[in-house]
């Protein structure tokens, strides 16, 4: 999904300068976290340059881009302050992934609390899957795009969002039971559960997608 983003008054805001950015093809996640901890400028660049759209692609289907951006916005702000503390990662985009959605269930339990009371175990999110994340084949055309998203956000808020992890942005199963606080075989039963949902979803409009 494309996006102005990395455009933003929040980009300009991060950086004061332009810093050189790192070559993927010479680092892995470990080495770049690691620099990144230390100060190294050109980390923070390859970090932000290449997971500030994919963190707000994913947060744009859990709620408001607005909330998104100040979520984003305020985790590399924090994240730069306490790069000494932070801890180890092998996979820095979930290690975001993760900080952005902690954020995003903060801002919206207070906001759900202010505005109706205590939300309990309530899922915090009202998912919605925009037609560009269909990615069944990249030729269809927008009218069946929207048709997909439509039947898929039929599916229980949960199940989108653990297919969202899995199929869009390449999570791992232990990855998303992390994310989502459950165990390993909850989360993959989940996905499956989800993949069965939508197989059977999509068979009253098969033939338009033909």
């Amino acid at each position: 999904m494309e996006n102005p983003y990395l455009d933003s008054s929040v980009d300009r805001g991060i950086f004061d300068k332009k810093y050189p950015s790192l070559s993927e093809a010479t680092v892995d996640d470990e080495v770049v976290w690691e620099k990144f901890k230390k100060g190294d400028k050109a980390a923070l660049t390859f970090i932000y340059r290449n997971y500030a759209n994919p963190l707000y692609n994913y947060g744009c289907q859990l709620t408001s881009k607005e909330i998104v951006k100040d979520a984003i916005h305020d985790l590399f702000i924090e994240i730069i302050n306490n790069k000494e503390r932070l801890g180890n990662t092998n996979s820095i985009k979930y290690y975001l992934f993760k900080s952005l959605r902690n954020k995003l269930v903060k801002v919206l339990t207070k906001m759900t609390k202010e505005q109706s009371g205590d939300m309990g175990d309530a899922y915090p999110f009202a998912i919605s899957l925009s037609p560009e994340l269909v990615l069944i084949n990249q030729q269809i055309d927008e009218e069946k795009r929207s048709m997909i998203a439509a039947k898929l956000n039929e599916l229980p808020p949960l199940q989108k969002e653990a297919l969202l992890l899995f199929y869009y942005e390449g999570l791992k199963y232990d990855q998303i039971a992390s994310l989502l606080g459950m165990k390993v075989k909850s989360a993959r039963a989940l996905v499956y559960r989800g993949i069965d949902s939508m197989s059977k979803l999509l068979i009253p409009v098969r033939k338009n997608l033909l």
